[in-house]
């Protein structure tokens, strides 16, 4: 079943904070969205193993990434999702570079000044505009 909204969800509008994350998801730094899911399929494509559907068709991380190779997977289930519901709200700066060069980094809850920065460098260079 495909969820469409009328409106932008109130967590949103303010850049991560106040995100909430669907009941579902595993206890962890990677999580989808409560609201979000467009139930496009495509994180499951490339992440089968971390990430489940909620009856109501809501995605959600149903296994936090615990090696390399995981977490590869669900960088890639970043760069294919439809709408930027998966959400990292870790810390690890290895993890947040990684998004940022991907062309993810808006889909982090908390990036350092330096890294906020770097972020809109890259956003602004993958738009081919240098600041």
């Amino acid at each position: 079943m495909k969820r469409w909204f009328s409106k932008v969800p109130k967590s949103f509008e303010n850049g991560g904070a106040g995100r909430i994350a669907f009941a579902e998801n595993v206890v962890g730094d990677f999580y989808v969205e409560d609201g979000c899911c467009t139930s496009c399929g495509m994180p499951s494509t490339v992440a089968p193993e971390l990430f489940s559907y909620a009856a109501d068709g809501h995605c959600f991380v149903s296994k936090q990434p615990t090696n390399a190779i995981e977490v590869r997977k669900m960088i890639i289930a970043f760069a294919v999702q439809d709408i930027g519901c998966i959400r990292y709200k870790g810390t690890e700066r290895a993890i947040q570079l990684k998004l940022i060069a991907s062309g993810e980094g808006d889909q982090c809850d908390r990036l350092d000044h330096d890294l906020q920065t770097l972020n809109e460098e890259v956003k602004a260079d993958r738009r081919g505009h240098k600041k």
